[in-house]
């Protein structure tokens, strides 16, 4: 049975620290590896943000306080 092949396409897309601009090695953290800056994550997108902004700049979800 001659079957196709499929690859796995799947690209890991890389997360930045708003802080220090390094890439964060694991999302699970709340802080950046990096830079040790405690880290907040948008609850709708999950990409990380700076902690005093009121709306994300990913996805434009209000962010609750």
């Amino acid at each position: 049975m001659a079957g196709k092949t499929e690859k796995n396409t799947a690209v890991k897309k890389e997360v930045h620290c708003p802080y220090c601009d390094e890439e964060i090695q694991d999302a699970k953290l709340p802080w950046c590896q990096a830079c040790g800056v405690t880290i907040t994550y948008c609850s709708k997108c999950g990409q990380p943000m700076q902690k005093d902004v009121k709306v994300c700049p990913h996805c434009g979800a209000k962010l609750a306080k």
